[in-house]
């Protein structure tokens, strides 16, 4: 085989070899980046419901987008007494979030590799005020973007390295002229109940 051949394959090899890696990161860095964006379009005042979608115990959520749009604040339960806060941002590409929980620590995330563009999976990726390996906290995450106004949230609570539970949040976007305000679902009288 002439020389010339031998170096052209060569290098021709090493281009095919190197373009996938290179489509894959690229890839990989627009789907974080393209998560961020759905979760700063998220920006505005919802409300709902946790665990049942009509009748559960009512949650608000606050979307702020902050710093120039490089974090989105989201306040869950703004103004009540169990109020937390998530703020999600991009670092070097790769979308990441922060959880200051009311329980007094921060579980940190990543973007999951089997998230899509209708669900976000946030992955444990450590965190500080809490021993994974022993003590209560958040694990992991979900963010269902159901539409334009309508999102689910899934918390995973684990102590340790077991999981103890999970909370389900139905959410709606609200006006943006409208207050966000908690109410409590409305209940049906007992089957017992003369006035039924």
């Amino acid at each position: 085989m002439p020389k010339y051949l031998r170096t052209f394959l060569a290098v021709a090899i090493a281009f095919s070899a190197a373009a996938p890696v290179t489509a894959a990161e690229r890839a990989d860095g627009t789907e974080d980046q393209a998560v961020y964006d759905r979760i700063k379009s998220l920006a505005g005042n919802w409300a709902g419901h946790m665990e049942d979608p009509l009748a559960g115990p009512p949650v608000t959520v606050r979307y702020e987008v902050a710093s120039g749009g490089k974090a989105v604040i989201e306040h869950q339960n703004p103004g009540q007494s169990y109020e937390m806060v998530t703020v999600y941002f991009l670092a070097d590409g790769r979308l990441r979030a922060t959880h200051y929980c009311g329980a007094g620590n921060q579980p940190a995330y990543k973007l999951g590799r089997d998230s899509t563009a209708e669900l976000a999976l946030l992955e444990f990726d450590g965190g500080t005020g809490f021993d994974p390996d022993q003590d209560g906290h958040v694990h992991q995450g979900e963010i269902r973007f159901v539409s334009a106004d309508r999102i689910e949230h899934r918390w995973f609570h684990f102590v340790g390295p077991k999981e103890q539970g999970v909370t389900h949040w139905f959410l709606e976007r609200q006006p943006a002229d409208e207050k966000i305000v908690a109410t409590e679902p409305k209940s049906e009288p007992a089957a017992s109940d003369p006035k039924r």
